[in-house]
């Protein structure tokens, strides 16, 4: 390989590096979405749960 090569390799190897960085950024992103919108759901079923026991307290 000649240098001219070397270094075109280099560059290929470096835009496959950020597009892979990028790709996982991406997935990292999207799992902290669902964890935040699982997150969310718990507490609303919680709250709702709380709720349900109070007013079934009042009730008997």
């Amino acid at each position: 390989m000649n240098v001219h090569q070397l270094e075109r390799q280099e560059a290929e190897i470096q835009s496959k590096v950020q597009e892979l960085e990028q790709l996982n950024q991406s997935t990292r992103d999207r799992d902290k979405m669902k964890d935040d919108a699982i997150a969310h759901l718990s507490d609303q079923l919680i709250a709702l749960t709380t709720r349900l026991d109070s007013i079934e307290r009042r009730q008997q």
